[in-house]
């Protein structure tokens, strides 16, 4: 072939990020054909903005044989910074997210498909995210959203090497940006609603020497008072990340985080208690002796450090080989006011003879439960994990066979200490860890005192086939994951050890087929599952008996699902979009729900037996339409349980109920503007009612939101490189609305059994969704 052909033919076979169509021409009268690119690298940016990317940064071309979404630069860094990478996927098909502060630093929760964000793996830079022993995740805690280069979502299920054993609910990875070739980096400066205020810079190397080592290193500090109630924030934040590349596609990076913060806590109302006070149900912003209802009693302190170093190794033209070992390491807890008592207090299941030492004694009185003193109890966490993946790839012929482990060893002690409050209500210390209530024979008072260790050995292999030129491609695998929880319950009573032992074998297929450059066809067959947390384990006892109130280590079953997926894809030159209908089938379904009066430092597994699940997801985006770039998002679900539940000693009437968070319909949309000067976005999302409780007695109302930003940017000054200021705009009209299921109830009204037992109900409680907020930031790259 001439030179010239070779080269035409490579540029119309291959993706060239940040350009346009590559068009060949026959030049008249020589039989040559002469190459035209229509090419654009984007906008002059200081954050990575590119202008070009479909539906605003909303969505890209996929070739993933499974359903799969993704949030590029262009959209993340035209929100503000500090919106958790929750809000930053809340416009992709199906999500939900419950969001209870204007930034996401206040808890909330996440869900696809009506499965939240605890069956779900986390992924951040190959290392899982995830608290091992509950699976909350707060991937704000990882990564700064100016160091995000893209979020994506696997609606459906985990792969076959991702390294998680609660992943039946789907998969959201996401990862920093690169170092830069050259020196340089960016500042920004936020200001907003709420005395918000948000410092960060970001430092790159460039190639260090002749090293090829590159490397970046970024700090952050937000700080902002509560947007109702009272309370405040502070988070301090530090990432970096460094990468050398050598010979073949060799590759190293070694990535970390570092966050300590303080996070203010929000109340969470009964559906009574919203209608009659909606904003107003908060914790009190004075203090008197006694109230356990207090802001300074009632917070979340966390610090941790993640590090990562994910490594590809090209051994010869057909084998590879890809290491990743990581290492975490969280400390902290949610506290809560509570009344203490001198004497008749219980340590487990034992009565405590000896009184307790109190530094601050008030006078018992009703409004303060009869209580001797006003302390703090802290749930308090302390954990480490450490583990690695290790997989080789080997190409023969059109097989390319893939092997693997996956190990990981944790170690996570939680109790609840008591220490004192001031009469001016300044407890001693945030994370309760100083001065601790002691009884006079020098016994710390403490109401959980539980350690789990946790190993996992997850061995994988299988293989992807490719055929006709790579247009169909099959993959199919298969996964043993053996979990060993060994946990010592150190309060008296009557259990010591509990022991869970669990392998699951999990097999997986899946094709892709391209019928041309722009249509696609997929299909999925998975099987994935959810090992019981930790506190499902051990005993727990009441304080004011020592009576076991719930029994350990009973009843304790893996979640397990199957699911289907179908899907259809189109890539054309102004549109893309996709349509994906799936089904799900599990058993021993698992529900989290957060334990009501711990702050959200204790939750608990709710068996919802077998469930059935079918739907369908779709979205839709548009490359630049005179500088316009619309995204739309839809999905339908129909989610029903299979059984009726236990409660009370009988059983619910369930079977054929709506399972509890899922909405049947959930819409989204996004209008983007950019002619790379001036650029805005406009969003809005609505989602359908869901049910609070297995008997579907109470409903979480339907609900919208919208948002917005608008935004300029500078030619060059100086060293300042495309400076560029954007207002974001949050719950836009601000609406007041109920966002999530904070904990969720078997029955919300008195029901009768199947076998005539009358059954209590419970109210469950709810998520108050942000209130608006403004926030202004300047930033420049330099």
């Amino acid at each position: 072939m001439h030179p010239r052909l070779a080269i035409a033919a490579l540029l119309a076979s291959t993706t060239l990020s940040g350009l346009g169509p590559v068009a060949m021409a026959q030049t008249a009268g020589t039989g040559a054909e002469s190459i035209v690119v229509e090419a654009s690298k984007g906008h002059h940016t200081a954050d990575g903005v590119t202008g070009l990317q479909p539906g605003g940064g909303l969505i890209k071309k996929e070739v993933a044989p499974k359903s799969r979404s993704s949030v590029t630069k262009d959209y993340i860094a035209k929100q503000a910074p500090a919106q958790s990478p929750f809000m930053l996927v809340q416009l992709l098909p199906g999500v939900v997210v419950s969001e209870v502060d204007p930034w996401g630093l206040s808890g909330g929760s996440l869900s696809m498909r009506g499965l939240d964000n605890t069956e779900m793996a986390f992924i951040w830079e190959g290392s899982p995210i995830s608290d091992v022993g509950v699976y909350t995740t707060y991937p704000s805690e990882f990564a700064d959203n100016e160091n995000l280069e893209e979020l994506t979502l696997q609606q459906g299920s985990s792969n076959i090497d991702t390294p998680t054993i609660n992943g039946s609910g789907g998969l959201f990875t996401f990862h920093d940006s690169e170092p830069t070739d050259k020196f340089g980096g960016l500042a920004d400066y936020g200001y907003g609603t709420y005395k918000y205020n948000r410092e960060f810079i970001r430092l790159n190397s460039g190639e260090i020497g002749n090293t090829g080592i590159k490397a970046f290193i970024s700090y952050s500090h937000q700080h902002d008072i509560s947007w109702r109630g009272s309370g405040t924030d502070e988070k301090d934040h530090l990432d970096f990340k460094a990468v050398k590349d050598w010979g073949q596609g060799n590759h190293v990076s070694f990535v970390g985080a570092y966050q300590w913060s303080t996070q203010n806590s929000y109340t969470n109302p009964t559906l009574a208690q919203w209608g009659q006070l909606g904003t107003s149900y908060n914790y009190n912003g004075t203090y008197y002796p006694g109230d356990s209802n207090y802001w300074k009693l009632n917070r979340n302190p966390y610090r941790n450090v993640d590090l990562s170093a994910p490594a590809h190794f090209t051994l010869t033209d057909h084998w590879s080989a890809d290491f990743t070992p990581y290492l975490w390491r969280g400390y902290g807890n949610a506290i809560i006011g509570t009344g203490l008592y001198e004497t008749g207090n219980y340590q487990g299941a034992q009565l405590i003879t000896s009184p307790v030492v109190l530094p601050y004694p008030i006078t018992p009185t009703a409004a303060n439960s009869y209580a001797n003193a006003e302390g703090i109890l802290a749930f308090e966490d302390s954990q480490y994990r450490g583990g690695f993946t290790a997989k080789t790839n080997y190409r023969l012929g059109i097989n390319n066979f893939f092997a693997g482990w996956w190990f990981d060893y944790s170690n996570d002690h939680d109790t609840e200490p008591y220490s004192p409050v001031s009469y001016a209500g300044e407890p001693s210390n945030v994370y309760g860890e100083v001065e601790n209530i002691k009884t006079l024979s020098g016994l710390r008072l403490l109401g959980q005192d539980i350690d789990t260790k946790t190993t996992v050995h997850a061995l994988f292999l299988g293989d992807d086939i490719s055929l006709l030129n790579d247009r169909l491609t099959f993959e199919a695998g298969f996964k043993e994951a053996i979990v060993n929880r060994d946990g010592t319950n150190m309060l008296p009573g009557s259990q010591y050890k509990s022991v869970l032992n669990d392998a699951q074998p999990l097999p997986a297929i899946s094709a892709r087929y391209q019928i041309n450059t722009k249509n696609q066809v997929f299909a999925s067959v998975t099987t994935n599952f959810r090992s019981p947390v930790n506190t499902t384990l051990y005993n727990t006892y009441s304080y004011l008996n020592g009576a076991t109130t719930f029994l350990g280590g009973n009843n304790v079953h893996d979640e397990y699902s199957i699911s289907e997926e179908l899907g259809y894809r189109y890539a054309g030159d102004i549109l893309v979009a996709s349509a994906t209908y799936f089904h799900y089938n599990f058993t021993n379904r698992q529900l989290q729900s957060v334990v009501p009066g711990t702050n959200g430092g204790v939750t608990t597994d709710i068996n919802a037996g077998g469930q059935t699940s079918d739907g369908v997801d779709m979205e839709a985006g548009t490359r630049p339409i005179g500088h316009f770039r619309p995204y739309v998002s839809a999905q339908y679900l129909h989610a029903t349980i299979n059984n009726n539940i236990e409660a009370g000693g009988d059983y619910l009437p369930t079977t054929g109920k709506t399972a509890v968070r899922s909405p049947a319909w959930v819409f989204s949309a996004a209008l983007d503007y950019d002619d790379g000067r001036f650029f805005g976005n406009y969003t809005v999302r609505y989602v359908g009612r869901q049910f609070a409780t297995f008997m579907n007695d109470e409903v979480l109302p339907a609900y919208y939101e919208m948002g917005g930003t608008v935004g300029m940017r500078f030619h060059d000054i100086g060293p300042a490189k495309a400076p560029t200021i954007q207002l974001n705009l949050i719950n836009l009209t601000n609406n007041r609305f109920l966002s999530g299921i904070d904990s969720l109830t078997s029955n919300a009204k008195t029901t009768t059994g199947v076998f005539g037992t009358t059954i209590l109900g419970s109210a469950p409680l709810y998520n108050i969704g942000e209130g608006f907020a403004a926030i202004a930031t300047v930033k420049s790259a330099f």
